[in-house]
């Protein structure tokens, strides 16, 4: 299993970022890559930029740890397995949010590592703004 980390540190209030990051629902308007999302209970349904689309489990939204879990059960990457998490905590008065992904096989990481950079960019640059 590899295991992708990434750290963005966000010049907003941590609770602000939480906000958003907690309205699973809304993440089209956190990533660019992602067209259009929709959300019906735990299941969200991302439409992807140029076609295709990942079907997730939102695991978990838990406000006490400001910690989203999700799993990608269907996608255009053939992944056999996916676990990732998206965590806000409070970095001096600012955000600190902390994405870890999960996922089989190893080589979904070439094509998963450079998205995740992407939806970071995005992420901090949405986020911030």
């Amino acid at each position: 299993m590899t295991t992708i980390l990434r750290t963005i540190d966000i010049d907003m209030p941590s609770d602000a970022v939480w906000a958003k990051v907690a309205d699973t629902s809304q993440i089209s308007e956190l990533i660019g890559f992602v067209a259009e999302s929709s959300q019906d209970g735990a299941t969200r349904v991302c439409a992807l930029e140029g076609g295709g689309e990942l079907r997730e489990t939102i695991v978990s939204v838990d406000d006490d740890l400001r910690r989203v879990m999700y799993s990608i059960t269907e996608s255009p990457l053939n992944m056999e397995f996916h676990a990732a998490s998206m965590q806000v905590v409070d970095n001096g008065g600012k955000a600190r949010l902390i994405w870890t992904v999960d996922l089989l096989p190893d080589a979904a990481a070439e094509h998963m590592a450079p998205m995740i950079d992407s939806a970071c960019a995005d992420m901090k640059t949405a986020l911030a703004g």
